[in-house]
């Protein structure tokens, strides 16, 4: 059974696939668009394919209107949540087609915490699995891939996994519900203007003022 490398995007792919092989690296295409490499590293069968970023984001768990506030929240593709990322769906779906043939999987997302989340999702929601290898490295040269894959970790950084769903879940709090209470107060005032802040945009703006 291959080891399938996920990575966070397809120019990573291909230098890891570059940097692992023996030898030729056979580049495959999922539905005429999306690039997935197959090689050996030491004879061992491995296939490494990419997402483009994240694949999945926070949305409400069920459609309520427009209330608030809102904390029943879950992770879904992103695809079915923006349309502008409707790209994003044979990403995802070449990545399910590759976890249905393998036997390892590995995490090899930049290696910080949007890198950790990433990755997480794509092995929970995409492969059904609870864990994954983790490659770590700093710079994508030949010698550093060698020497993460080599010495790659048993496990997902957990505390960088939980660290960034946790920013991604005081995001989506702050943001939806601050914004829709102000949106809110204006129409309450008698006029309607859709208002926006968040944990971050609401401080920054204060301190530009």
């Amino acid at each position: 059974m291959a080891e399938l490398i996920i990575c966070e995007k397809p120019k990573s792919a291909l230098r890891i696939a570059n940097a692992l092989a023996d030898n030729k690296v056979v580049k495959e295409t999922y539905s005429k668009v999306v690039p997935y490499y197959r090689l050996k590293h030491k004879g061992k069968e491995i296939v490494v394919g990419a997402a483009v970023g994240h694949l999945f984001g926070l949305a409400e768990s069920a459609k309520n209107g427009w209330n608030y506030p809102v904390f029943d929240i879950i992770w879904k593709p992103i695809f079915e949540i923006q349309k502008e990322a409707r790209f994003s769906k044979k990403y995802y779906d070449c990545l399910n087609k590759l976890c249905k043939g393998v036997k390892d999987v590995t995490v090899a997302c930049d290696y910080d915490i949007e890198g950790e989340v990433i990755g997480f999702n794509i092995v929970r929601f995409v492969c059904n699995k609870k864990d994954a290898c983790r490659m770590k490295f700093s710079t994508l040269t030949k010698p550093d891939l060698i020497e993460a894959y080599e010495h790659k970790a048993k496990h997902l950084d957990w505390g960088q996994a939980n660290a960034g769903e946790t920013r991604h879940f005081l995001d989506f709090y702050y943001g939806v519900n601050l914004s829709r209470a102000l949106t809110t107060a204006i129409k309450t005032a008698g006029s309607f203007k859709i208002m926006s802040t968040g944990r971050v945009q609401g401080p920054a703006l204060k301190l530009i003022v």
